[in-house]
């Protein structure tokens, strides 16, 4: 075929005209065409190649394997962001007649008809009533310290022991990752714990409450033994009387007389702060609970503290301050819990 030829019908259609260059290369090639009935197909020869089934359980697999992942890196994100907080940074308070910032140094009074929210830096928040008055000290990360000079203050903090310090008039309060309600009046501290452990302290002694007790102190004595909160009528007040007074007869046996199985753990605080007392004590908690393993009576009254404090370990109780992260609704906010 010449280069300027149009391209012939008779490639398309054999009804056309027959191309004489076409017709002579079909005769070339006609020697070449395939055979079928010389050359069959051996379908029986063909390889053939298992196609495996798709796994359709790997795409979620896969997925939750990124969403936990994700899951992972925010809750890593979340939990460095709580203790982030700059150093001196002001603390919001808010409340239907007040929206100011608590600065270092600079104290704040909340109106006496109000109430007031305040947030502790990231890792908790405190509902502050009418009257109470507050001042920022230090705050920074999870360490964070407050003065209250009067009023009432509900606190709930997520964190590890020691992040908040409440100074008053009578001596500290220190929250141990918890949830307390703390009542400041003239040189009279009152705290009530609602969930983990709580330690006040002063210049003469230290006492640690657990969920579900309240104590009170004052600058000059030694904070006041742990109390149940359900104990029977009259228990605290004999226990208060044999704090101050280690004769009355009357008082100590009250105390052993109204002493539940819950309220070993302050007979034991009262044993070790009273020595002369102690073998009445321990003998009444042994009775209630008895001391476990080779702890003995015996061992206690020689002066063996761990003794002593292994049988407390043994009762009961909140979750010990090496817990703390497992009191997570204490991370809730006021809105959304009942107390």
């Amino acid at each position: 075929m010449t280069a300027d030829r149009t391209i012939p019908d008779y490639l398309w259609d054999p009804a056309a005209e027959p191309d004489p260059d076409v017709v002579a290369l079909e005769r070339r090639l006609a020697g070449l065409r395939f055979d079928p009935a010389a050359n069959p197909l051996d379908v029986t020869r063909l390889v053939v190649v298992p196609i495996a089934p798709r796994r359709r359980w790997r795409r979620p697999l896969v997925a939750m394997a990124i969403a936990a992942s994700l899951l992972i890196a925010a809750s890593v994100g979340l939990w460095q962001w709580r203790w982030s907080w700059p150093e001196g940074r002001a603390w919001t308070l808010r409340s239907q007649s007040l929206d100011a910032k608590l600065e270092i140094g600079r104290g704040v009074t909340v109106p006496q008809a109000d109430q007031a929210i305040a947030n502790i830096g990231r890792i908790g928040t405190m509902r502050l009533g009418g009257g109470t008055s507050l001042e920022l000290r230090a705050t920074r990360g999870r360490r964070h310290r407050v003065r209250m000079l009067d009023g009432d203050m509900h606190v709930r903090v997520w964190a590890p022991p020691g992040s908040l310090v409440v100074e008053t008039p009578a001596g500290d309060v220190i929250d141990l990752g918890c949830e307390f309600v703390l009542s400041v009046s003239g040189t009279t501290s009152a705290v009530r714990v609602l969930s983990g452990w709580v330690q006040i302290a002063n210049n003469v002694d230290e006492v640690l409450i657990p969920a579900g007790a309240s104590s009170e102190m004052t600058a000059d004595l030694p904070p006041g033994t742990a109390v149940f909160d359900d104990a029977a009528a009259g228990f605290r007040e004999a226990v208060r009387r044999v704090e101050t007074d280690g004769g009355d007869t009357g008082a100590i046996d009250v105390t052993l007389r109204l002493a539940r199985v819950r309220d070993v753990y302050t007979l034991l605080v009262l044993a070790d702060r009273n020595p002369a007392l102690a073998p009445a004590l321990l003998a009444r908690a042994s009775e209630l609970s008895a001391p476990p393993g080779d702890v003995t009576i015996g061992r206690i009254l020689r002066g063996d503290r761990s003794a002593l404090w292994t049988w407390s370990n043994s009762l009961p109780l909140p979750p010990p301050k090496s817990k703390w992260w497992l009191n997570w609704r204490d991370a809730l906010p006021f809105w959304l819990t009942t107390r």
